[in-house]
C-alpha cells in the first residue's frame, strides 16, 4: 500500500479507502453469482491462518494498545469444489470454533443446490467443530461428511484445498506466514480476502482447467477482467456530496449590487 502510495503520490489513507471499496464491492459481487451451484463430485474444506497486527505471544504480551481479542490468529474457512476448482464459499473468524464452523456451513449450504438423486460428499480434516457444525446445517440434505486424518488411505482427501491455501499465500501478501505485509486491521484483512475471491474465481484461468472457475461450473459465460472490478467499485461508490464551506469560515451568501 504504501508503495502504491509513493507511486501515486496519494495518501496512504486514500489506498486503504479504495481496499475497502473493492473488498466490499467483491463481496456483494461473490454472494450474488456464486449461488445455486450443483457439485457433482465432492466439497473440500480448510482452514487457513493468518495473523492481525502481531503474532499471539506478542498481541497477548499486553504491551499492545489494542485488546487481545482483536489481534493476533485469524483464520480463514475455505470450500472448493473438487472438480472445478471454484471457491465455494470462504469465511473469515478470529476463532476456530463450532460457531465458526456452523456459521461457515451455513453460508455454504446457502450456496449450493441438492438433488436427491446423488449424495454431496463433503471433506474435512479431523477438527471436532465441523463434525458439530455438520449436525446443525446439513442433516436434513443428501449430505455426507468425510472427515480424513494425516497418514490415513482413502478415496476422499483434501489435497486440492490444502492445495488451494498455497495460491491463496501465493497471491495474497497478508497470508504469507513470514510477511511485513500484514493487516494491521481485520476489516483490510476481510477485504483483501473479498478481492482475492471474485478474481480466483471469475478472472484468473486456471492451469489445469484452461478457464476460471466460474465458467467450468457455469455461473457466468464470460471471464471478467480487472477493469469489469474497477467499474465495479465505481458504480457502487457513493455519490460526491457537494462541497460545503471550509472549516473555520462562516458561510456568507453573495449579494447582488
Amino acid at each position: 500500500m504504501r508503495s502504491i502510495a509513493r507511486l501515486e503520490a496519494v495518501s496512504t489513507n486514500t489506498i486503504n479507502k479504495l481496499l475497502l471499496a473493492a473488498g466490499d464491492t467483491c463481496r456483494q459481487f461473490h454472494n450474488q453469482h456464486v449461488r445455486n451451484v450443483a457439485i457433482a463430485a465432492e466439497i473440500q474444506c480448510d482452514e487457513l491462518w493468518s495473523f492481525i497486527y502481531a503474532k499471539d505471544r506478542t498481541a497477548h504480551a499486553g504491551t499492545l494498545v489494542d485488546p487481545p481479542e482483536v489481534l493476533g490468529s485469524v483464520w480463514t474457512f475455505t470450500a472448493i469444489d473438487s472438480q472445478s476448482k471454484l471457491l465455494l464459499s470462504y469465511l473469515v473468524r478470529k476463532q476456530r470454533n463450532t460457531r465458526s464452523a456452523t456459521a461457515f456451513f451455513h453460508d455454504l449450504h446457502a450456496r449450493l443446490t441438492f438433488s436427491e438423486a446423488t449424495t454431496l460428499t463433503l471433506c474435512t480434516d479431523s477438527l471436532e467443530a465441523y463434525q458439530l457444525a455438520f449436525a446443525q446445517i446439513f442433516l436434513d440434505t443428501p449430505t455426507e461428511l468425510r472427515q480424513i486424518r494425516k497418514g490415513t488411505t482413502t478415496d476422499h482427501s483434501t489435497a486440492y484445498v490444502e492445495r488451494h491455501n498455497l495460491t491463496i499465500r501465493m497471491a495474497n501478501r497478508r497470508y504469507t506466514r513470514k510477511t511485513n505485509a500484514f493487516s494491521k486491521q481485520l476489516a483490510n484483512h476481510e477485504a483483501s480476502m473479498h478481492l482475492f475471491a471474485v478474481y480466483y474465481n471469475f478472472c484468473r484461468t486456471h492451469k489445469t482447467l484452461r478457464m476460471t472457475p466460474a465458467l467450468f461450473a457455469n455461473l457466468t459465460d464470460i471471464q471478467i477482467d480487472l477493469d469489469h472490478i474497477v467499474d465495479l467499485i465505481d458504480a457502487n461508490a457513493p455519490k460526491p456530496k457537494k462541497p460545503g464551506p471550509a472549516k473555520g469560515t462562516k458561510y456568507r451568501p453573495r449579494v447582488k449590487a
